[in-house]
This record gives structure tokens, C-alpha cells and sequence, in this order.
């Protein structure tokens, strides 16, 4: 019967929130592609390209947690198809910038637009999958990750080579129009598709109903004696914060590879179509997805830190390697292929901690909170990646040091909260 009752659920809600995940990664690293018409129609520069990139999560930071909170109050359908809605307007507008100044704009409202949804993905399979299934279907959903980046760099590239000029539009800016359409189809789907709760699931019988309720009923309330209760308690809570740090490190050295990786492609594949860039900029992430799916599956301990901390010395040393080899075009894509697929498996790793700690109100906005704040790395760490570029005179190996340290970072943070936590428990002493 419980068996029977995640299955149902699988079948009827993940499917939704891949597509609409998937979609809403193409909308914000279809601009890695995009970047090379930029250049030729506004000369922009690698530091200007790193700021379009990262101008999106600061309108994303600054509404991530009003979003989620929005979100408890009127519901997880309607919320999520508005998102849907406006970031597909909103991406499709930036086809028809005349500047990099209206790219900057469209970019921090790209970013306010789709604020909340990851997070509210999170906290609405919160409601429906106990602790046991959680860091399998999480790691379900975030494959979409690098699934959007293998179908998002071959069919940019295409439309690139073939969409150039038609209808007087630049290539370019056909990337922009085809990646914001679907979204808005999306969101309309969403509103009529999207089961807003269990007890409203008529597709599930009153058995697996009365079991759902009962098991997570249970484990909200055990999370509950030491979770922070409410919105504002989460937001002050101090393993909140350690959370915070954590993942802003994760992301810092996760993000250039999405905005980065054509261009790193290009440099060490000399005289390539956009193309077969785009192939081959797919290839680590469609090995990436393969890999999260697979580590999803495997992680029997949904508490434990372990599995995170290895995918983090991995891709430590394997962005290290990338560094030292990108006059070897073999071994630089191998390289930076490991490391892609350790640093995506890291994320839906990270975020089995969290959710085994919030409860209530202060699970909304206290995932919000880590997962916008978290972002912040989507402006840094590409802007960051750029101005070094720039500023060692077009040296990716120093750039790549970013992603070095910041990963090298997350090891020592995401260990410290790992000991902490383990202490804890042994002394019976409940978290803050």
C-alpha cells in the first residue's frame, strides 16, 4: 500500500515539476549561447557578459523568500503557474533588447519572476514524500539540471546556425523567443495539472490518504521540537544560516560550469560550429544526470553528510586537473566532465539536510532563505569568472581557481556542520 501510494504520487507529480525545472534552466543559462551574438551586436566584454549572467539572482535573492511566503498563502498551483507565466513573458522581452544596459534590466526581472520556484518545489514535495523517499525524488527532480543544459546546448546551438536572420531577428535573440514560449504553455498547464495537496488527491484511495497523512503528520511534528517555528525564527535560526554558507559555496563552484562551459568548449576545441559546441558542452551534463539519478537511488541515509562531502573532494580535485590541462583538449574535457557531475550531484545531496530539519511555516521560508542567499553565488562566481578572465589577460585557469576554492570551501563548511551535528546528537542536546 505505501509503495502502491508513492508510485501514484511519482507518477502524477514529479513529471510536472522536471518539465517546468528543465524549462526554467533553459530560460536562465540560454544566455551562455546568446553571449556570442551579444558580443558582435553591443561588443560586450567578458566582465559584461559575467554581470548579465549573474544580474538575474540578484532580482532572484531579493524576492526568493516573499515568494515562498506568498506561496503558503495562496497555494502551490496558482503560485507556480504565476511564475511560470511572467519569466516566459519576461525571457521572451529579452529577444528584443537594444542594449546591454535593457539586457541588465530584463535579467534582474528574469530573476524577481522566477523567485520561489525552485524553492517552492522543495517545500511542496515537502508535503507529499515522507523522509525515506525524499532524497530520491529531490535528486529525481534536480536532474533536470543538467538534463536542461543537454537539451538546451545542442538546440541553442542549432538555432544559432539556423535561425540567424530570420524574420530580421539575429540568432540570438531566437534563443530567447523559443526559451520563453514553453514556459508560459507551461504555466497554464500547471494550473489545471498540479494537485494542490494529498487530501485533495482523488487519484489516491482513502488508505493511502490516511497512511500519507499519518507519516508525515509524525515526522512534521518530530521535526517540529527543534525546528524554528515560524517564518521570522527561521530566518534567525543559526544552523540556517551555516546552511546558507554552505550552499552559496556549493553553487559558487557549480554555476560558471552552466554559463562557462560553451565558451571553455570553444577555447580548448578549436575552429567548432556553435553546433557542435553545443554538443559537446552537453555531454558532461547528460553524464552529470545520469550520475544524480543514480546517487539518488543509492543514498539509504537521508541525514547523513557523507555523500555530499565526497561529490565535494571530487569535484575539488578534478577542477584542479581541468586547470592544469586545458592544453590537452582530451584530458580538459574529461576532467571538467568529472567535475560536472560531481559538483550537480552534490546539490540534491546538500538539500536532504535542510528538509530533515524544517517543519512547518519555518520550512518556507527558512529553505527560501538557503536557497536564495545560496544563489547569490549565480551572480558572484560568473561575474567573478569573467573579471578574472579579463583581468589575467584571457587565463581560464585562474578563472577555473574560483571554482577551486569555492568548492574546497563547501567541503569545510558542510564538514563542520556534519560534526556539529553528530555531537549533538550523541549529548541527546537538541539543534538550535
Amino acid at each position: 500500500m505505501q509503495a502502491n501510494a508513492i508510485r501514484k504520487i511519482t507518477r502524477r507529480v514529479v513529471p510536472l515539476l522536471v518539465i517546468g525545472y528543465i524549462v526554467s534552466y533553459i530560460d536562465r543559462i540560454n544566455v551562455s549561447f546568446a553571449k556570442f551574438g551579444m558580443e558582435e551586436t553591443f561588443g560586450m566584454s567578458a566582465t559584461q557578459y559575467g554581470f548579465v549572467a549573474g544580474i538575474f539572482f540578484v532580482g532572484y535573492v531579493l524576492a526568493e523568500v516573499p515568494s515562498n511566503i506568498i506561496m503558503t498563502k495562496v497555494g502551490a498551483r496558482i503560485w507556480l503557474s504565476r511564475i511560470l507565466v511572467t519569466w516566459g513573458i519576461i525571457a521572451a522581452l529579452t529577444a528584443f533588447a537594444t542594449s546591454v544596459e535593457m539586457v541588465y534590466v530584463l535579467r534582474f526581472l528574469l530573476g524577481v519572476a522566477e523567485a520561489g520556484f525552485f524553492p517552492g518545489i522543495i517545500v511542496y514535495l515537502a508535503r507529499w514524500y515522507p523522509n525515506a523517499q525524499r532524497t530520491k525524488v529531490i535528486a529525481t527532480v534536480m536532474v533536470a539540471i543538467p538534463v536542461a543544459s543537454v537539451l538546451g546546448s545542442p538546440l541553442n546551438g542549432w538555432i544559432l546556425d539556423t535561425f540567424d536572420g530570420a524574420l530580421g531577428l539575429d540568432g540570438w535573440r531566437w534563443i530567447f523567443i523559443v526559451g520563453g514560449v514553453p514556459a508560459v504553455v507551461l504555466g497554464v498547464v500547471f494550473f489545471f495539472l498540479l494537485t494542490e495537496s494529498p487530501e485533495k488527491a482523488k487519484w489516491l484511495d482513502d488508505t493511502e490518504r490516511a497512511w500519507l497523512k499519518q507519516t508525515l503528520d509524525a515526522e512534521n511534528a518530530e521535526r517540529a521540537q527543534t525546528a524554528p517555528a515560524g517564518h521570522l525564527a527561521a530566518l534567525r535560526d543559526k544552523r540556517v544560516i551555516a546552511l546558507c554558507l554552505a550552499y552559496f559555496l556549493l553553487l559558487c563552484g557549480a554555476y560558471p560550469l552552466a554559463y562557462w562551459m560553451p565558451s571553455v568548449v570553444k577555447e580548448v576545441g578549436h575552429g567548432l560550429s556553435s553546433f557542435q559546441i553545443g554538443w559537446l558542452s552537453a555531454i558532461p551534463f547528460l553524464l552529470a544526470a545520469v550520475g544524480m539519478y543514480i546517487t539518488g537511488r543509492l543514498v539509504r541515509n537521508d541525514r547523513s553528510s557523507r555523500p555530499v562531502l565526497i561529490a565535494l573532494a571530487i569535484s575539488v580535485v578534478a577542477f584542479t586537473v581541468t586547470a592544469f590541462a586545458l592544453g590537452s583538449p582530451l584530458l580538459a574535457f574529461t576532467a571538467i566532465t568529472v567535475a560536472t557531475m560531481a559538483a550537480q550531484t552534490a546539490k540534491p545531496l546538500f538539500w536532504a539536510v535542510p528538509t530533515a530539519y524544517l517543519a512547518g511555516a519555518g520550512a518556507a521560508s527558512g529553505i527560501a532563505l538557503i536557497n536564495s542567499l545560496g544563489n547569490a553565488a549565480g551572480f558572484v562566481s560568473p561575474y567573478a569568472f569573467g573579471w578574472i578572465k579579463d583581468a589575467s589577460g584571457g587565463h581560464t585557469s585562474f578563472a577555473i581557481a574560483v571554482m577551486i576554492l569555492a568548492n574546497v570551501g563547501a567541503l569545510v563548511v558542510v564538514g563542520a556542520i556534519a560534526v556539529r551535528t553528530r555531537a549533538r546528537r550523541a549529548a541527546a542536546v537538541p539543534a538550535p
